[in-house]
């Protein structure tokens, strides 16, 4: 090792702790701890949106492998059926690459390969990162960068991240505040399935239905109640068009028996699911009475956060701002906070400075992501696609650590690092005031 080069743990092997490992390994040394045994992913689909993409085309990102779908149209419909919104983009020409749609295991096994792979494979200098499997952190010294782990072990180093999820075991220690501790309900759970490219074919009589047609680029289709359950359905295809992902959300009000909020993979209710929707249209409901080895996890949320850092720690992902999939920012959020470990890539980085350039990175990465996680909140409450999605030019919009410090630099020497208001709810008020997020139009609404 060089005095410029440290010694980083990273704690979860999820999609942030995987791309955080790819930037850091450029110059130090990087052993991530994950608490599971393989390199399972839970989950289905995701999506990621230009902000994200953008950083995975700088990484050399293998669409290939991910077996990644370009997006370009949206497709809403109400519970009769009816045909509510139609929006098609070119996003490439307005934000200068694709959205993509993924299945997760794909996306993570890409991301863990770019950070574990041969540096010569990659073009890189450095060593790959180091991936301990069943190395479970139970806790540890956030300030001095210790870890201790489940068998004892302690893991000392210059620099911690984080990434180990909505139930981060160091989200505590780091903002030190037991409000902050647990992500709460959002009053929403989620069913979660897949279906294979030949079982929807089957559905069709044999017909290849326009969601799984490869010669047509790919689409969102949603459906919404529009009225006061706020229930919806969403579909979209990924790996390739070989599965078809659904996401099908209903208040926890409604549910028989709530779902559980220790689990994320809890097994869910066919038959409670279509009870549910009877309301909605047949073509729906197909796939409902089809439909196997369904999930329900209760979408939680966290509010934003008065600090992602202490010490020599850093929280990354949903450990530092869990949202609800409402806007499709999760992922995105933690592709950006990863990108966001470049600070520490040069001559000027030392053991002794890591403190102050994590000072740098909740500047960036806190207001933005606490602003993306409000907006989340707001678009639950939508009911319409054209207002869920009213926030998406502020969301694929997303210029790299660099730049997005920089700017903020400058709005300080000139005294527009809060400028312009509008009214607001005094609990956002509060958490804007806790967190400096901006409160400008364009982060309020998509112009």
């Amino acid at each position: 090792m060089t005095p410029h080069s440290l010694n980083v743990a990273i704690i979860g092997s999820g999609l942030a702790g995987c791309l955080a490992a790819r930037i850091l390994r450029e110059q130090h040394t990087v052993t991530i701890y994950e608490r599971e045994t393989a390199k399972a992913e839970a989950g289905a689909a995701i999506n990621l949106g230009p902000n994200a993409v953008h950083i995975l085309n700088s990484v050399d990102f293998d669409r290939r492998r991910a077996c990644s779908i370009p997006v370009t149209r949206v497709l809403s419909y109400n519970k009769q059926g009816e045909l509510t919104h139609e929006s098609i983009h070119d996003y490439v020409q307005e934000f200068g690459t694709d959205w993509l749609f993924h299945h997760r295991v794909d996306l993570r096994d890409e991301l863990l390969r770019l950070a574990t792979a041969p540096s010569e494979e990659l073009g890189l200098t450095g060593e790959p990162a180091t991936v301990r499997f069943g190395a479970r952190v139970v806790g540890g010294d956030v300030d001095e960068g210790r870890l201790t782990l489940e068998d004892g072990e302690v893991v000392e180093a210059d620099l911690v991240v984080a990434a180990d999820g909505i139930r981060s075991i160091m989200r505590g220690p780091v903002v030190n505040d037991d409000a902050y501790i647990t992500a709460q309900p959002s009053g929403s759970s989620a069913f979660r399935f897949t279906m294979s490219r030949e079982k929807v074919i089957e559905l069709h009589n044999g017909e290849v239905p326009e969601i799984m047609d490869s010669s047509k680029s790919g689409t969102l289709f949603g459906v919404y109640a529009l009225d006061p359950t706020e229930r919806r359905v969403i579909m979209y295809p990924c790996r390739n068009y070989e599965i078809l992902n659904f996401a099908v959300l209903a208040p926890d009000n409604m549910l028989k028996t709530p779902a559980s909020s220790d689990s994320w993979s809890a097994p869910g209710d066919r038959d409670e699911m279509i009870s549910l929707f009877t309301d909605f249209p047949d073509w729906v409901l197909k796939y409902f009475r089809a439909a196997e080895n369904i999930k329900l996890w209760q979408l939680r949320m966290q509010d934003p956060l008065p600090t992602y850092i202490r010490g020599r720690t850093v929280l990354i992902g949903d450990a530092a701002h869990a949202m609800t999939p409402h806007q499709g920012q999760g992922g995105c959020q933690a592709i950006e906070d990863a990108e966001g470990f470049r600070l520490f890539l040069g001559d000027h980085v030392t053991r002794a400075n890591v403190p102050t350039i994590l000072e740098d990175f909740d500047r960036v990465r806190r207001p933005r992501a606490s602003q993306i996680q409000l907006n989340t909140s707001q678009a639950m409450a939508r009911h319409s696609a054209k207002e869920i999605y009213r926030f998406r030019k502020f969301n694929f919009t997303y210029h790299g650590i660099f730049e997005e410090l920089r700017k903020i630099k400058e709005s300080e020497k000139v005294g527009q690092l809060d400028h312009g208001g509008g009214e607001e709810s005094k609990r956002e008020s509060d958490l804007h005031s806790a967190v400096g997020i901006c409160r400008c139009r364009q982060c309020q609404t998509d112009s």
